[in-house]
């Protein structure tokens, strides 16, 4: 009989650990109150919800479409990470797309240049 009461003793024990150890986390985890969304949230939200009206903007809606070339704009700097600040709206920057010539300092000396393939075939 005295391993029955041991058992009901650990058992209670355990039970009322247990109990307080719960109670413990659900204090220290704190109340249901949710604080205000940091501002840079904020902004994704409003971003996000002007790229989803953009997304059926036509180039014949002149003032929607030249917002939404603004949030089209702060978009690409978000993602490419520029840090220099938003970027001019009636700038053209597909000018700036176009890649540099090639460095040809690499290609060894005394070696004939490539032909194109068109040339090289029979």
């Amino acid at each position: 009989m005295t391993e029955v009461k041991a058992f009901k003793a650990l058992s209670l024990l355990t039970t009322i650990g247990v109990l307080v150890v719960a109670a413990c986390t659900i204090q220290l985890r704190g109340g249901d109150e949710s604080p205000a969304p940091p501002k840079a949230e904020r902004t994704t939200d409003v971003i996000s919800s002007d790229l989803a009206r953009c997304r059926s903007v036509t180039a014949e809606e002149t003032a929607g479409y030249q917002h939404c070339r603004q949030v089209w704009a702060e978009n690409r700097r978000r993602f490419f990470g520029k840090k220099n600040g938003p970027t001019d709206p009636g700038r053209d920057d597909s000018a700036g797309l176009a890649p540099g010539p090639k460095d040809q300092s690499r290609i060894p000396q005394g070696y004939p240049q490539p032909g194109t393939p068109e040339a090289s075939k029979p």
